[in-house]
């Protein structure tokens, strides 16, 4: 119960940070003053051109004969983030650190790691921290300001990209950066200005062209994002991305013609199999959207004999059945079919996951869900398996559940969650903490969740907090229709607590 306690208050403590617009290493945020450039910048990593395969087994090789090999540890770091295993990385990155090897590099690395596993003001620190050992690095700085955007605090995010122009005024990844702070505060003449700028300086490069067609398309501006996308497309007839954002364009006008004619385009285009079977996805789905069902079937009736071995073509057609046609038996076919061709494809262990979950199946869905996680976990698919568990009346496997999608993303919901499983478990005084957090940090949210609210009142009755119970009673009528049963019942409920006083 104890090691119970802590855990929430662990978990009341951040998510105070986190809807307070805060993180817990405020000390990121500070300024270092006005930094000088750097006379011999440290090298990020960069791919190597050994596959993963061979240079993992080097590396390891490298550091079992040495184990203090500093250099071969930073390498692997990076070729663990390079197979998706940041767990790995944070192992080799935290040593390094701890024995002292303290370099813009190693930051740079760990940063990337803790992204990848959700922590993301631990990132922050790690990338202010390489910042200030190599103040003018563009890399660094482009990835530190995308995560202050990300976090919500644009000033220090203009801070920071306004650095990368000062002391890199002949690169255009810095303007590039800038351009796309000012985008994101919604000053898009002020970015489309740092854009021009971009491609000024390497004109062999679509990338700010593309960027500018994104603002205008942020103004609904759909003309001016064809002129742009049509000047992307100049410099790279064949970028993939560049034709798909011109068919949406196109999409968004009701042009079916010339929607149609660019996503071939883009298929044409396209490297692989999955690329081309996404890109006519997403053609089906335009058609779908303008009620065309007669195209859209056409389209994946051409998948399905062009594709039959990309899991995709299946996932996308059951998608399009469930949603479109309402024929949910043939969707469940598709999507077990994507199954014998990839069994780890995520998205149809999701969509048999939540289909169990609607048909009343939680057994069947734990199945599909448990899977999802170990090849794909994320907070989405910890939630679903929260409230598989819940249905079977699995309360501690719930809370974990809950807790790990709390972890990945910080949401009232998932912490409600919490709160919900601590309550069936008994577990009132967390539960209590869990419900006092959410009303503190995530005002309004529990009134609007009338039956989290009700357990709330019914956990601080169970603490004898007989006037927080009453509160939440008192909250839970006034969205209560007046003379029904429920109401009475509240009514009753605070009427009893009333005369415990």
């Amino acid at each position: 119960m104890k090691k119970l306690g802590l855990l929430v208050s662990i978990i009341v403590l951040v998510v105070a940070a986190f809807f307070a617009g805060t993180t817990p290493n405020a000390v990121a945020r500070r300024a270092r003053g006005t930094p000088t450039p750097s006379p011999t910048p440290v090298p990020l990593p960069t791919a190597t051109p050994e596959p993963p395969n061979v240079a993992i087994p080097r590396l390891q090789a490298r550091i079992r004969a040495n184990p203090n090999d500093q250099d071969a540890m930073t390498e692997l770091a990076g070729e663990y983030l390079a197979i998706n295993r940041p767990d790995l990385t944070l192992a080799l990155t935290h040593k390094l650190l701890q024995d002292g090897d303290k370099t813009a590099q190693v930051y740079f690395i760990d940063s990337y790691a803790q992204q990848a596993e959700g922590q993301i003001a631990i990132a922050i620190a790690d990338l202010e921290q390489a910042s200030t050992l190599d103040p003018t690095n563009v890399e660094v700085l482009g990835n530190l300001a995308s995560l202050y955007l990300a976090v919500n605090q644009p000033s220090d995010a203009e801070r920071v990209a306004n650095r990368a122009v000062t002391f890199n005024k002949t690169n255009p990844e810095a303007y590039i950066t800038l351009g796309t702070v000012y985008a994101a505060e919604s000053h898009y003449d002020d970015a489309r200005i740092q854009f021009e700028k971009a491609f000024a300086l390497d004109k062999t490069s679509a990338r700010p062209l593309y960027s500018i067609a994104q603002t205008y398309l942020a103004q609904n501006n759909i003309p001016m994002a064809l002129s742009s996308i049509n000047r992307a497309l100049a410099v790279d007839p064949t970028s993939v991305e560049a034709l798909t954002f011109k068919a949406d364009l196109y999409a968004r006008q009701h042009n079916d013609v010339l929607a149609a004619e660019s996503y071939d385009d883009a298929a044409v285009a396209a490297a692989t199999d999955e690329q081309k079977v996404a890109i006519e996805v997403q053609k089906a789905q335009f058609f779908s959207s303008e009620h065309k069902d007669a195209q859209a079937l056409t389209v994946y009736q051409k998948l399905l004999a062009q594709y039959p071995s990309v899991a995709l073509t299946y996932v996308a057609y059951g998608a399009y059945l469930a949603s479109e046609r309402h024929q949910m038996d043939q969707a469940v076919a598709q999507w077990r079919k994507a199954l014998s061709i990839d069994p780890d494809n995520t998205d149809a262990l999701r969509d048999l996951g939540q289909y169990e979950l609607q048909q009343h199946h939680p057994k069947d869905a734990v199945v599909y869900l448990k899977h999802l996680i170990n090849v794909g976990p994320s907070a989405e698919s910890y939630a679903l398996l929260a409230e598989a568990y819940n249905a079977l009346h699995q309360y501690a496997l719930q809370r974990e559940a809950c807790k790990n999608s709390f972890e990945i993303r910080r949401s009232p919901e998932t912490l409600g969650c919490i709160g919900g499983a601590d309550f069936e478990m008994h577990n009132y005084r967390e539960a209590g903490q869990v419900f006092e957090a959410l009303d503190t940090y995530a005002k309004g949210f529990l009134d609007r969740n009338p039956t989290l609210l009700y357990v709330a009142a019914q956990t601080y009755a169970r603490l004898h907090q007989r006037s927080k119970a009453i509160d939440a009673y008192e909250r839970l009528l006034a969205v209560t229709p007046r003379g029904s049963v429920v109401y009475r019942k509240l009514q009753k409920a605070i009427a009893d607590l009333n005369r415990g006083r």
